[in-house]
Order: structure tokens, then sequence, then C-alpha cells
């Protein structure tokens, strides 16, 4: 018989304070005082028994409420087998992440050892590692070993070399570990953790005694390395040797001036010129000096200049030697260089001073012939518009190209807007915003504003309410809605303007100082709606390893109230967000932007239906099992809500799927396959006669995705397959069919995330659209990883500034560690620039601080659509219009009712001391 819940309550508070909690080896600890904060627990906050609402709740990153649920569910007297299975999967993952591996293995471990399942593989493995982790090193090793001899060609078979090598190091075992470290190595020579395998390896043989192979080591790792975080242990463990009483060898000069080449590219800058200043002391030294090593270094200083961003000392430097001999052979060149540094500082009126000498006295020389295009480039950004316009119409008068070119004419229109030639604006705007070139917006943006400048305002007005009607989602539809809304001064308008910040109203008692100073703490300790917090500490871990309760909650709340608004975790329970089908946008429930409601992926709507989703794609998986064993396998994760792991499975079907569609020899060897009868050909042809055979839309697909949950391949899917036109925003269900273009991509680590740095977790949304299109895996040509596109070396120093001192590249495909990693490095972005000016943050996110930094010198105070039009760098003014675009799309779909973007009116100064890199 079941107990009434009000009896349940009752039982609960009777419990003593002091009472001990009983342990299940599947469940961990269960009721203690400590499991019930404040007191007890709500009514709706007790143990469910409902598997769906298990994966709803880790879904929204509720990783306590998932794992209460799951209790629920295993508690069951009757249980299929089914859900069973996925249940004590899914509680091993969530009690992974909550620290509580014990549970996690055995979790791991009741799915492991049936016979025969999809999740069996995975199970092993992060039996394995949940293994290692709660200190049975010896059971982790032996469980490696029969996953390696069971799926030789298995998902986690690489990574269990790395689990079962760090195993035998906890075991002392060093022999062993270093074997099975440089083989990884020996597969994988370009893995991003290559260094940190190295620095494994040193410090096992460090641990073994083997001092002089590990100083070898530390020091081949000090010298020559790509990351920051190496240099910094190679330098601890040296310490360490030395320390221990054993000799290391002296590191050469020359040995010393690799280490300064590699801190340069390591992005280590001020390090690496302090290096190189003291080598060149030393080599210049009277007594004891090295005339060799000085010449390479004089020789070099150009380069380390250059590459270490001194670049008004590498200018001021060439400018001197011209001046000294300007009849020198190279003089020319030192003008060149001149040019080129005092352009990287942002000093482009003494840059156009030199190029004019260049020009004058070196036309012909191939550092100044034909350079009318970086001439007008130089001219405006010194603000000369009318010189920048002559240097344009050379260049055109010139070349039959650039003459041709649509941006180029439009942006000799736009310096004569910027010199205030109205008149002239508008004649050579005209062909352009009346024609079908790209630049047809921007063009009638800019004629409409010459209008204004003119005084013919009621053109201007039409010109603008035309560009909004045609392309209302465009940047300039965003800047031109947010200068009317910032016109009306409309109080309750204004305070639904988003600039990048966490949304809400500051707390009287707490207000932001009305013009705070940029400082390298701003954006980390104070906060408009929030009591100041540090910044540089993860909330949830304030002093490192927090204690936690049996529920994952932290004991000991600090003082400083981390735990009144936090998203995930804490004190004080947080609303139970509604599953993702209970949604709505009309009152039936809480309003979806609710800071503490964190939305689902998308909504259901016309083009997606959970339930019709989930069985074409369990129909998928059934029917196409022998072609793709894997499928069972990405079926069962995605059921678990573990799309990050099941959507690169089901993706890798599909490029099969496509590449096999689109190829013509492949269809011809089909078509003569099945003229025979099927007699002329193999397997693979066969193979490729079913896959042509299977008449999946691009519709189909996205539903396959979405209930695979993988927003990646969703975003794009339903790109080829909807028609956006039709579905307007302004209604609610046209807004839940946009959200299948835009999704709420990894809301909860977003969320919780843009919370702590105080962004706007749309924003960031936007960030990651344009930088991964919502791939967790993706990695770029550069070797940018993640979401958000984190380079390794930026990953190290972010990292670094948060304290994280044992960061590893490889927790960059991780979309928690991204998504964290990422957002604090835009949080120190808005910082530099400024209240409002986060447009300024996304660029520098694309082009660097620096770059931004040195294009704003000069430019401060103008229009800030003025500015962003003058970024020199095309990548980067593209980029910053199109994230804006995106922003304003989610605030539409996922902010409050009437919320909107607010850009800033004008430009100010940066306070590059926040970061610079």
């Amino acid at each position: 018989m079941r107990l009434p819940r009000l009896l349940v309550l009752l039982l609960l508070l009777a419990i003593p304070a002091g009472s001990s909690a009983h342990v299940d080896p599947l469940d961990g600890p269960t009721v203690d005082h400590l499991d019930l904060p404040p007191g007890f627990p709500a009514v709706e906050g007790l143990p469910g028994a409902d598997f769906e609402l298990a994966v709803a709740a880790w879904s929204r990153g509720d990783l306590p409420a998932a794992r209460r649920e799951l209790q629920g569910v295993l508690k069951r007297r009757r249980l299929d087998t089914t859900t069973r299975v996925r249940a004590h999967f899914l509680l091993g993952w969530v009690s992974a992440r909550m620290g509580h591996h014990q549970q996690a293995s055995a979790n791991f471990y009741r799915v492991r050892k049936l016979e025969e399942h999809p999740l069996k593989e995975a199970a092993s493995f992060f039996e394995a590692k949940a293994d290692l982790d709660r200190g049975h090193p010896r059971t982790a090793i032996a469980e490696c070993g029969t996953y390696r001899e069971t799926w030789e060609d298995g998902h986690w078979y690489d990574e269990c070399l790395l689990v079962e090598a760090d195993a035998h190091v906890a075991l002392r075992q060093h022999k062993a570990a270093i074997e099975l470290y440089e083989e990884f190595l020996e597969d994988h020579p370009d893995d991003q953790r290559e260094e940190t395998i190295h620095l494994r390896i040193a410090r096992s043989l460090e641990e073994a005694g083997r001092f002089e192979e590990a100083a070898r080591r530390y020091r081949a790792l000090y010298i020559s390395h790509r990351l920051p975080l190496t240099a910094r242990q190679a330098t601890a463990g040296l310490d360490r040797i030395r320390s221990a009483g054993v000799a290391v060898d002296d590191i050469s000069e020359d040995q010393l001036y690799q280490r300064a080449c590699s801190l340069r590219d390591a992005g280590q800058h001020d390090d690496s010129w302090a290096l190189y200043c003291e080598l060149v002391e030393r080599a210049r030294a009277e007594d004891e000096g090295n005339p060799a090593l000085a010449a390479r270094l004089d020789a070099s200083r150009h380069d380390f200049l250059w590459r270490n961003r001194r670049y008004e000392e590498l200018a001021r430097d060439n400018m001197k030697a011209y001046r000294r001999r300007p009849d020198a052979p190279g003089a020319a060149e030192h003008l060149y260089w001149a040019v080129e540094g005092f352009t990287r500082s942002g000093l482009y009126e003494e840059a156009v001073e030199a190029q004019e000498i260049g020009l004058q006295r070196f036309g012909n020389h191939r550092r100044f012939r034909r350079t009318e295009d970086r001439t007008r480039k130089l001219y405006a950004g010194a603000g000369q518009y009318d010189k920048a316009r002559e240097a344009f119409q050379a260049w055109m008068n010139r070349s039959g190209t650039a003459r041709r070119s649509s941006m180029n004419r439009f942006y000799m229109a736009f310096y004569a807007y910027r010199a205030g030639e109205w008149e002239t604006a508008i004649e050579e705007l005209t062909p352009l915003a009346e024609g079908r070139s790209k630049f047809r917006i921007a063009a009638l943006f800019y004629r409409g504003k010459s209008y204004e400048g003119a005084k013919e305002w009621r053109k201007g007005r039409a010109d603008h309410r035309k560009l909004i009607k045609e392309e209302p989602d465009s940047w300039y539809a965003v800047v031109l809605r947010s200068r009317s809304r910032v016109r009306t001064g409309d109080p309750a308008e204004l305070a639904l303007g988003r600039t990048g910040r966490w949304p809400g109203t500051p707390e009287p008692e707490q207000a932001l100082p009305s013009s705070p100073a940029a400082t390298s703490l701003r954006g980390a300790l104070v906060r408009g709606w929030d009591r100041p917090r540090d910044g540089h500490r993860d909330p949830l871990h304030p002093d490192g390893v927090a204690a936690r309760d049996v529920d994952g909650r932290l004991l000991g709340q600090r003082a400083d109230g981390w735990s009144r608004a936090s998203l995930l975790t804490g004190g004080q329970p947080a609303p139970t967000a509604p599953a993702p089908e209970a949604v709505t946008r009309e009152g039936a429930g809480p309003d979806p932007f609710d800071p503490l409601v964190i939305p689902p992926t998308w909504a259901v709507s016309d083009y997606w239906n959970p339930e019709e989703g989930r069985e074409l794609w369990e129909e998928f998986s059934q029917d196409y099992e022998e072609m793709w064993p894997d499928l069972p396998v990405a079926y069962e994760l995605s059921r678990c809500g573990l799309g990050e792991l099941a959507g690169p499975m089901l993706a890798a079907v599909y490029e099969e799927v496509r590449d096999v569609v689109r190829s013509r020899s492949r269809k011809a060897q089909v078509r003569r396959w099945k003229a025979s009868g099927g007699r002329d050909g193999d397997v693979q042809v066969a193979r490729w006669a079913a896959i042509m055979d299977m008449e999946l839309d691009a519709a189909d697909w996205r539903s396959l995705f979405a209930a695979a949950g993988y927003p990646a391949s969703v975003s794009a899917f339903a790109l080829d397959s909807i028609s956006f036109i039709r579905n307007d925003r302004s209604t609610p269900a046209g807004r839940d069919v946009w959200t299948l273009r835009f999704p709420a991509a990894y809301a909860p680590h977003v969320w919780r995330s843009a919370w702590e740095n105080d962004v706007d977790p749309l924003l960031m949304l936007s960030v990651m659209r344009a930088e991964s299109l919502y791939k967790h895996d993706a990695i770029s040509r550069a070797g940018a990883m993640g979401l958000v596109q984190v380079m390794p070396s930026t990953g190290h120093k972010v990292a670094a500034l948060m304290g994280d001192h044992d960061f590893r590249v490889d927790r960059l495909v991780e979309p928690e560690t991204n998504v964290r990693l990422g957002i604090f490095y835009l949080g120190k972005l808005m910082d530099r620039f400024g209240e409002g000016a986060f447009p300024l943050a996304v660029g520098s996110y694309n082009g660097g601080p620096h770059n931004v930094g040195r294009w704003l010198r000069p430019k401060v105070d103008i229009a800030f659509e003025d500015f962003i039009e003058e970024i020199q760098f095309v990548e980067t003014r593209t980029y910053v219009k199109r994230v804006i675009e995106y922003y304003a799309i989610y605030t539409e779909l996922y902010g409050e009712e009437g919320a909107w973007v607010m850009l800033p009116k004008r430009t100010q100064e940066d306070d590059p001391t926040v970061i610079n890199f």
C-alpha cells in the first residue's frame, strides 16, 4: 500500500538530525538530513518513477532531480528490462558527473554484465573509467584489457589505452604506463593531447626514480612546446628533480633561444620578449659574451618584435633606420615595416606618413608598387576619407576587376558618406540600392543615412522602412530598430533591451555604478543584480573540490549567496522545469526565458512531434542495424538523453549515405548491377544499392537527428526542409518552428556559465551557431575545437585565469568545458570594451582583441555602426554582423515578450589591461 505524500513528509521530519545514511552500492546513500534542504524536499521533489522525467531532468541539467527520478524508477517492482537497462546506464552517467564514482561503476556494471545489449560496449568503457576515478586501478586495468580484446575497433579503444595507462600510474607500475602512452602516441602522432601525454610520461619516469630520463623529457618540453601549460609544468618538473638533489644539465643559450621561440609561438608574448632581451644582454656581455649568439639575436630581432606584437617598437626601429640612411639599399624595406608596425599599433596617421614617403621615393619598389588598396585603408583608418577616395579611384582606374567589384563601389560611396559629402554618397549608392548586388541592403541603409545628413528626412525614412520590410533579419535592420527604440526613451521599452549581459533588473541596494571603470576584475566582481562574485573560481567549486551532500548539492555554502540563484545546484532547490513538450508561450506554464528555467532544445511544432520522431528513429535503427551496427547503440544512447554521443554516430551514417547518393560513378555501377540481376558486382555495390533505395528526404533526416538529440544536424536539415518565410515568428506556432533552426543547444551548460559570467546566454548561442553550427566535436583547420571553437593555447590561458591549472586539451570537445571557457572569455572581452559594446567583444572573439583595439584607437566616439563597417578584416566584419543577426532572432524566439537587441550609439575607449589575447 502506498503511503500518502503528507505522511511521507511527516515521517521524514521525524528522522533524527544525526541519523546515519544507508548506503546502497547501486543507488548510493539515501535519506540523510543533508538530503533535504532546507529541511526536507518539496512534495514535487520526492523521488518519482518515470524514466522520461529522469531524461528530461538530465537534459535540462538538473542532476539531483535526474538521480532521484532514476532511483525511483529502479525501485519499482515491475519494470521492463529495456527501461531498467537504460535507467542503470543513465544513473551511472549522472552519478559520474556528480562525483559518485562508486555508484557510477555499479550501475555501468549492471549494463556491462549483460550478454548482449547495444549499450554493453559503452558501459564497459565508462565502468573502467569510473573504477579508476573511485580509486580501483587494478579493476580498471582488467576492464580495459577485456574491452580492448572484445572491441578491437571500438569507439573507446584508444581512450581505453589512456585510462589503462593512468591506472598503471596509480599503481606505480610506470613501465607499463609508459608503454601504453607511447603506443597511443605512435597511433596518433598528431593528437592535440601530445604534449600532455609527454608530460605524463615524464612524470611517470620521475615517480619511478628514473630522474635522468625524466629530466631529459622535461627539458625537451621546457625548450620546445606549443601550449602555455606545458612550459609551466615542465618547469615545475625540473624544479622537483633539482630539489631531490639530482643534477640537471644546464640549458645552453642556444636552447634558451629555442625556448624563447616556443614561448612566442605559444602566445606567451611578454615571457618570450623578456627572455629574448635577457639573452641579448648575456650575449653582449663584455667578459663572457657570445658573438655568434649576439649576431643571431640581432638578425631575429625583427621577427621577435613582430610575432610578439610589439608593433610600435618595431615601427619606430624601422623609421629610425630609414631616417638614418634614407638612401641605403634597404630603405624601402624599413619604410614598409614602419607602415605595417604603425598600422598594427593603431597609429594610422604615422602609418600614412610613412606610406606617402614610400610612394613618393620608392613608387616602383615591390613594397609600394600597386598598393592603392593598402593606401586607401590607411587613409580610412586615419579618418582622411577624401584621400581614401582618391586612392580608391586610382586603384579602380587601373584595375578592371576592382572597378567591377560591388564591394569596392559600395566603399567608395561609403567614404563619401563618412566625409560628409551627402550628395555624392547618394548618387553613388543609388545604383547599388536599386540593383541586385549583395551590397544592396548596405547601400539602402547608408543612402538613407546620407539623406538624413542632407536633411531629406522623408527619403531617408522611406529607404529605412523599405530595408526593414525586405530584410528584417539583417544587421542593418537590427541597427534601425535599436536606434528607433532608444530614441523613444520609454523606460519600459529600454528595460527590455538586451545588451549582451545576463538579463535582469538590478536590485536597488546592489545597483551597478553609473560609470564603472573597466578593470581586469570588473566583469568578474561586479554584477548588476547580485552580490559581488569571484570570477576566477567556479561558483560550484569556490575553494577547489567542494564537499557535497548525497544528492550532489554543495555543503557549507558561502555567505555571499552563490546558491541563491544557481541554475543547477545549491542550497535552494531550483524550480523544476517542465518536460520539453510542456513548455508553452501563452501562459500555460513558466515563462521560457525565466532565468531559472532553461528552455528545451527545440519546441514541439508542426514539424517536430517527439513521439513520431522517436518511432521513426526506432524503426530506422532496427531496419538498418545490419548495415550500421552502431545504430542500435546510438538509439539507446539517445533514449538516455545522451545526444552528444548518439549524434555523431548517426552523422557518420548520413555522411556515407550522402557520399553514395551524390556519386555518379557509384550510381552507374548500381544501375549495371541491377541490370545484371545482381551478378556483376561485389558486396559493396549491393550496399550502395540498398543505400540508394532508402528514399529518405531532408525532413526525415531532420526528424531522425531531432530524435537522436543532435542540434548540429537538426538545424542544417531544418533549413533544407522548412520554409521559414511561411512561418511567422510573431506567432507562437511560428516561433516554435523557428526553434528547429535556432535551437537552445546545450542549454544547461550555456545558462549556468552565462549566469556565472554575466553574459546573455542567447548571445553565446549566437556565437555557437556562427562558430560550429552546434557541432560539439568540430575541429577547424587551424585547430580550434568544440562548440565555440576554442584554440588549445587560448583554452590553456583562459583555464589559468579561471584557476584551473589541470586543464587538458581533450576536454575542449566536451560541451560543458568548451562552453564554460568560451563564455568566460567572451565575458572578459565584454569587460574590456565596456558596457553595451558587446559587438566589439564578438568581433574580438573572431579577430582578436588586439586587432579590434587598434582599429578602435583612432575611431572613438563615432557612430557605432560606422565603426563596424570600417573593420578591416572582411571575415571579422561579416562575423560581427552575422552574430548580431542571430542574437536578434534568438532574442525574439526565447526572450521575454517585446525583448530586443540594444546596440551602442557611439564607440568608446577600451581597456586592453583586462584581456589582450
